[in-house]
């Protein structure tokens, strides 16, 4: 199978690169890249990266779909899924966008509207989903509630998509995403959100925006409370999100229902709106 990677601005181009090819996938690359600092900082770095891999870059998108039997959007600036979605839903093949799906609401939802009306296989997620902590804990049925510790770094001021997006998906792997109110209160080293849910119980997230690397988590029932970590440096969840997007390429299926990756990002929209109107 021939996969195009679009973006090579992001760290996860070479994770997610490297481990393709050992599963004999022919990758193909598509430079990319924006005026965003983040962008400008990685894109010279990975591209050299993927060169030393033997990768090909391919100078169009309108080139890489014409050859390629899938492909991944890994753009580290989300402000360019949907135009590069656009462009690449007319081979109608499965596409994978790297997290998260668009920088807002809006756009998601034009990206989910375009899959539909195409009938494009369509997976996006953090492969924070994956971690094998998670999949433990999601394994016990009676997870009332959840509180997650995690890094917040923020590309600019009330920026959740960056990083926020794992606690998010994090939750929404293990309680859903039916919440129904959201309060956030910060400070200059942290940001605590609360999620209540429509069966009026509560999770939380409590971002750190400089020195903490590892996330951790803690699930509650009604008989007791769980603590995980996922140690600084451990990113098997890696190979396990390459599983399920080689397992979604073959079958043309996401294994994460489509109404939950938008809501995602609804709620990412939402905690930016009441972070910023609260300050």
């Amino acid at each position: 199978m021939k996969v195009g990677m679009i973006g090579t601005d992001s760290t996860h181009a070479i994770a997610f690169s490297e481990r393709l090819q050992k599963k004999g996938y022919k990758l193909f690359a598509y430079r990319g890249g924006s005026t965003s600092e983040l962008s400008i900082n990685r894109i010279e770095r990975v591209s050299a990266e993927l060169s030393r891999r033997g990768i090909p870059f391919i100078p169009t998108l309108q080139e890489m779909a014409d050859i390629c039997d899938a492909f991944i959007i890994t753009s580290v600036d989300a402000s360019q899924h949907l135009e590069q979605f656009a462009v690449l839903a007319a081979s109608e093949i499965p596409i994978f966008i790297d997290k998260p799906l668009a920088q807002n609401y809006e756009q998601a939802s034009s990206i989910i509207e375009l899959a539909n009306e195409k009938g494009i296989p369509l997976m996006s997620c953090s492969a924070l989903r994956f971690a094998e902590e998670i999949q433990h804990a999601k394994s016990k049925k009676s997870i009332e509630a959840v509180d997650i510790i995690t890094p917040l770094p923020m590309l600019q001021e009330f920026d959740y998509y960056y990083y926020g997006i794992h606690a998010v998906e994090m939750i929404s792997a293990l309680k859903g995403t039916s919440v129904k109110d959201i309060a956030v209160t910060f400070n200059d080293q942290q940001h605590f959100i609360t999620l209540t849910f429509q069966d009026g119980t509560v999770s939380s997230i409590r971002g750190y925006l400089q020195h903490r690397q590892s996330f951790q988590f803690v699930t509650h029932t009604r008989q007791q409370s769980e603590w995980f970590e996922i140690a600084e440096g451990d990113v098997r969840f890696y190979d396990r999100l390459i599983d399920a997007m080689e397992q979604f390429f073959i079958e043309k299926k996401s294994p994460i229902n489509q109404t939950d990756t938008l809501q995602i990002i609804k709620l990412l929209d939402q905690i930016k709106y009441i972070a910023s109107t609260t300050y």
